[in-house]
């Protein structure tokens, strides 16, 4: 027992161990990036699609010519997520959130810049390891709350229950929101 409890504290181990971590991280960003494509597109062609479903029931049930909103917001809707699917397909969009917000690192990566500052003045300590670990950590949370925050939008558009009791969805948009203020835009230089 002993014996298998001293080979987590090798240095080989913890080196192979730290490697096979920095490693691990680039190929889940490309698998996430795909799925979030997938997502994003299928979100954008089912609303491109219902449109045709509610065009023909105002055709069938009503006399009037009036405009509708919801048509409006749902063919507008439909082509954002499908613009925002080819755009992070192709990168060009990945390439503009980079340039609207390299100056905005979330302010736990801030707090952290911050306490750095007082360690390296203080003690003298490199923090590159820590940050190599921590880093793509905060990529994987701003990942999960920006892929939160285009399924709430979706959900509270869509969701009838959203009309009459909108808690939940409003729940969910306030915490996606959260977590990008917290954890930033992280997860862009990853999906690169």
């Amino acid at each position: 027992m002993v014996k298998y409890l001293l080979i987590l504290f090798d240095p080989k181990f913890i080196e192979d161990f730290y490697h096979l971590y920095i490693s691990f991280f680039p190929v889940l960003f490309i698998f996430l990036k795909y799925v979030l494509i997938f997502v994003l597109l299928s979100i954008g062609i089912l609303y491109i699609f219902s449109l045709k479903g509610i065009y023909l029931k105002l055709k069938m049930f009503s006399f009037n010519e009036g405009i509708n909103s919801l048509k409006k917001i749902r063919m507008i809707l439909g082509v954002s997520f499908i613009i925002l699917a080819f755009g992070i397909l192709f990168n060009y969009l990945i390439y503009f959130f980079i340039w609207a917000f390299e100056h905005f690192d979330g302010f736990l990566l801030i707090s952290l810049k911050l306490i750095e500052n007082i360690v390296v003045e203080n003690i003298n300590l490199d923090l590159t390891i820590f940050y190599s670990i921590v880093k793509p950590l905060f990529g994987l949370a701003s990942f999960i709350s920006i892929t939160q925050f285009f399924i709430a939008l979706c959900f509270f558009i869509n969701s009838k229950i959203a009309l009459g009791r909108p808690k939940r969805p409003i729940m969910y948009m306030i915490s996606s929101i959260i977590g990008i203020l917290i954890f930033g835009f992280e997860c862009l230089p990853y999906l690169l």
